[in-house]
């Protein structure tokens, strides 16, 4: 699922399509039978006017998040908002009101840093020695073949797919031959390791997929989003091998908490990947366009329909409504396919990693992967790649279904249930003192207070000084944000795109005190939401005056501010700016540089941001001021 923003569903027609018939065009969804005399009751759907009503609320809580600079919280508020008015009828969508609220939370998403682009740094990231393994979140544009070399590729692709059909529509165009020329050519290495690693998970996933009603081509998808890497996550904060958003996750079922991120589940996330093509087929009815909401989002879709008057994805190839990236999404599955299917015929040879098989067996109370290694008598790396969905090192509280190599299952559970209860393996053991409370404990330990409840069965009031509980492993820390990739193939060489860094200490202008609104010119890293805060003004109100910053906002634009009007003569002053409330930790920054740029102490840095140490990562977020 793309890096870029991931918009989802409707959340009440996600619990409804599984009762729906697709057209007879579509696969066919197997649906359990009904149970004899079972009578079925559902909730009544929600009228237009409550879901608008839940549409501004969203679109609310992310303008005041982004105001209170919560880029997360104005993030997945934007993101309810895109799945709340995925399916919405042309009739409700083209209300003025829901006009104008969808104008807002478009002025909200261009304001929240997306699409997998880091914020401005004006450092350029530095080259990278090989291709990552992250899927091909390619942004820049491909040169597509010509002449005789599209009809030589042409001729090749014909004869290594003589005979071969395929469950998934492939338009044999320039596009997709161009990627399949990229793919055996610059892309050559990238796509043995992808074959090689998804190998192992191709009889899985097609399995899935037939249960689940759609093309077993898709299972190729994976070459395209992660590589086939459970762990892989983007900037967008999409995680897994088929690349969910948190909310995309939950919405379809998968659990995403302290202990657990099934969107690294490969089964359950297929699960939820083949749920989640299937119900976005049944929103277009085409594939081609299900895989733009896929990447994109829904909306975006339904944008680019209702723009060009067509539902012809060749067409919005041609068009702006689309990114480079989703332009390329569908010709590269094709040509994934193509190859993939055949993978000798394109001089490819056909290695796996060991194939993902296992047996289960049921723990039930915190348990280390290192007990359960010892247990099944294999490493603890076999037992972690089999349960990448685990992020601390053990199974959760309580009950868990975990995964060992096969033929090792009715060992391991006797092992297991030889063991004694209590202390668990990896887990520091620590007494509790006089005055220590679970909140002070867990700062001690940088764990959450509820784990360590958790973990040792206790309630608040149990947590009582000489008695000893277990310290869980802090949880698996974000992977520090990855340098952005070269475009594939470039038309011609072009000069960088300039990003200009915020400047400590540059001036910004501000209106004239005596009179009511004004303008303001804008500074290097200026966003309208943080013009809203310096000059203490409206969001909403600024986005209304300005619709053009919404999209582009460019140094020395002049802003209308709330009350004023556009005019040179109303031009402001200077005045110095105060300190930013935030900064974001770059490549090479040290909680040293970053306290003498701002002027600040580091023992500052560290009480005002929790930090126990002068460690820092590439993407944190440091407070610059006291709460």
């Amino acid at each position: 699922m793309k890096p870029t923003r991931l918009a989802t569903l409707l959340v009440w027609g996600v619990t409804a399509f599984a009762s729906q018939t697709p057209p007879a065009s579509k696969p066919p969804v197997q649906q359990p039978p009904a149970k004899a005399g079972a009578e079925v009751q559902s909730a009544p759907p929600p009228t237009d006017e409550e879901r608008v009503a839940k549409l501004r609320e969203l679109v609310v809580a992310a303008e005041k998040a982004l105001e209170a600079e919560d880029e997360d919280t104005a993030f997945d508020r934007s993101d309810e908002a895109e799945v709340l008015v995925a399916d919405w009828d042309q009739a409700l969508l083209q209300r003025p009101d829901v006009q104008i609220l969808l104008e807002r939370l478009k002025g909200v998403q261009n304001q929240v840093p997306q699409d997998g682009e880091p914020e401005p740094t004006g450092q350029q990231a530095p080259a990278q020695a090989a291709e990552p393994d992250e899927g091909l979140k390619e942004q820049g544009q491909v040169t597509i073949l010509k002449g005789s070399d599209l009809t030589s590729e042409q001729a090749r692709v014909q004869a290594a797919e003589q005979g071969a059909t395929y469950d998934f529509p492939i338009d044999l165009n320039d596009k997709v031959l161009t990627w399949v020329r990229l793919f055996t050519t610059d892309k050559r290495g990238y796509m043995e390791r992808t074959l090689s690693r998804g190998a192992a998970y191709f009889p899985m996933i097609r399995q899935v997929f037939a249960e689940e009603g759609i093309p077993q081509d898709l299972a190729y998808l994976g070459v395209v989003e992660s590589g086939y890497l459970n762990k892989a996550r983007s900037y967008a904060r999409a995680v897994g091998m088929w690349q969910f958003m948190p909310s995309t996750g939950r919405l379809f079922g998968l659990k995403i908490n302290r202990w657990v991120d099934e969107r690294r589940d490969p089964v359950k996330a297929t699960h939820a990947a083949a749920r989640y093509l299937r119900r976005l087929y049944e929103l277009s009815g085409d594939w081609y366009l299900a895989l733009v909401g896929y990447n994109a989002g829904p909306l975006t879709t339904q944008k680019a329909q209702t723009n060009l008057g067509t539902s012809n994805f060749w067409d919005m190839y041609r068009s702006p409504y689309l990114r480079n990236q989703t332009k390329n999404y569908v010709p590269e599955l094709c040509a994934a396919i193509l190859i993939a299917r055949n993978p000798d015929r394109y001089g490819f040879t056909e290695t796996s990693d060991a194939p993902f098989v296992y047996e289960t067996v049921q723990v039930h109370s915190t348990t280390s992967l290192r007990t359960i290694a010892r247990s099944a008598g294999v490493s603890e790396a076999v037992i972690h790649d089999l349960n990448p969905q685990l992020l601390r090192g053990s199974t959760p509280p309580g009950a868990y279904e975990v995964r060992v190599p096969v033929g090792r299952g009715l060992e391991t559970q006797r092992r297991l249930g030889g063991l004694p209860v209590g202390k668990i393996e990896g887990f520091k053991t620590y007494k509790i003192r006089k005055g220590d409370t679970p909140e002070k404990v867990a700062r001690r330990f940088k764990v959450d207070p509820q784990d360590l409840l958790e973990v040792n069965h206790l309630g608040a009031a149990g947590f009582k000084a000489g008695r000893r509980i277990e310290i869980p492993p802090p949880g698996e820390p974000a992977p520090a944000p990855r340098p952005m990739r070269e475009p594939v193939v470039a038309p011609a060489p072009q000069p960088p795109l300039a990003t200009i860094p915020a400047i400590p200490g540059a001036t910004m202008q501000a209106p004239d005190a005596t009179q009511p609104g004004g303008t303001y010119r804008a500074q290097p890293g200026d966003t309208l939401a943080k013009i809203s805060r310096a000059k203490g003004v409206s969001f909403s109100e600024l986005m209304r005056l300005n619709p053009a910053a919404v999209d582009h906002l460019a140094v020395g634009d002049e802003v209308i501010l709330p009350g004023g009007a556009a005019s040179e003569e109303s031009a402001p002053a200077p005045v110095k700016s105060e300190r930013p409330r935030f900064h974001r930790v770059q490549r090479g920054e040290t909680l040293s540089s970053i306290a003498e740029r701002y002027g600040l102490r580091v023992e500052e840095l560290r009480r005002w941001n929790g930090l126990h140490s002068s460690r820092i990562r590439v993407g944190q977020r440091l407070r610059l001021s006291a709460r």
